[in-house]
């Protein structure tokens, strides 16, 4: 059983990962699975709730917050999933999860996001998407055990939500969700522009003209490019900021 159900995940992956003339469906990352590389690639739910009681690390458990049934047996989804929830929602030693969402997101930017004086990173760099996104996950995994409705998938699903019960101020769920929505915009444009997945953000205006002005940014005065890089700076100076603050040791 254990054989055949192996067989059935490589072949899923193979097909959503494949890529063919017209792109492919989905990047699957099986690094994320229970001990890693090394580990099985089918569980049964007993070895993941051993796993998940026992050996689970931080980095595991902000990548489970994101779990959510998306085909196959739902009953078994959603069994897998109060599984899981009930195992990364524990009470936390809120030092230690700082220390593990700072050292994570240090890691990230030293070893990803690798920002020089030509280009930003939009996602791993300083004050990019990443930093909203660790910060959304610190406060979900600092509260989620004495509050179920922040137990939720997504990042602007989770700032509603700890909006609402109260455990981020008005003004920063209202400005880190402008800025991840605008982030999200900028990385789609990009992908547009360059017809490719990239992070990567020019600090030369003249380079992100045609970019800005996908963005609705125009050249009057200030150049397109220049405008967007001034919004991008600002913004993400901003979200460092927020981030220091809140996750600070």
């Amino acid at each position: 059983m254990f054989e055949y159900f192996s067989k059935i995940a490589e072949k899923t992956i193979a097909y959503l990962s494949t890529l063919t003339r017209e792109g492919f469906v989905f990047r699957v990352d099986t690094r994320l699975r229970p001990t890693g590389s090394k580990g099985p690639l089918v569980q049964s739910l007993g070895a993941v709730r051993s796993y998940y009681a026992a050996q689970v690390e931080t980095w595991e458990r902000q990548a489970m917050l994101r779990a959510h049934t998306a085909a196959g047996d739902h009953a078994v989804g959603r069994e897998f999933c109060r599984t899981v929830q009930d195992l990364i929602y524990r009470e936390a030693d809120q030092s230690a999860l700082k220390h593990d969402i700072r050292s994570m997101r240090r890691r990230m930017e030293e070893e990803v996001g690798k920002e020089n004086a030509g280009a930003y990173n939009i996602k791993q760099g300083v004050g990019g998407l990443v930093d909203i996104e660790f910060l959304v996950q610190y406060l979900q995994l600092l509260h989620g055990s004495r509050h179920a409705w922040v137990r939720v998938p997504g990042t602007m699903n989770a700032l509603r939500a700890l909006r609402k019960e109260r455990l981020l101020v008005p003004e920063d769920h209202s400005f880190l969700a402008q800025a991840y929505r605008f982030m999200r915009l900028l990385e789609s444009r990009m992908r547009i522009v360059t017809n490719q997945a990239t992070s990567e953000l020019s600090r030369d205006p003249e380079k992100l003209r045609p970019l800005a002005r996908r963005m609705g940014y125009d050249d009057d005065g200030v150049t397109a490019g220049q405008k967007l890089l001034q919004e991008y700076e600002r913004i993400s100076a901003e979200v460092r900021a927020v981030f220091e603050r809140i996750v600070q040791v």
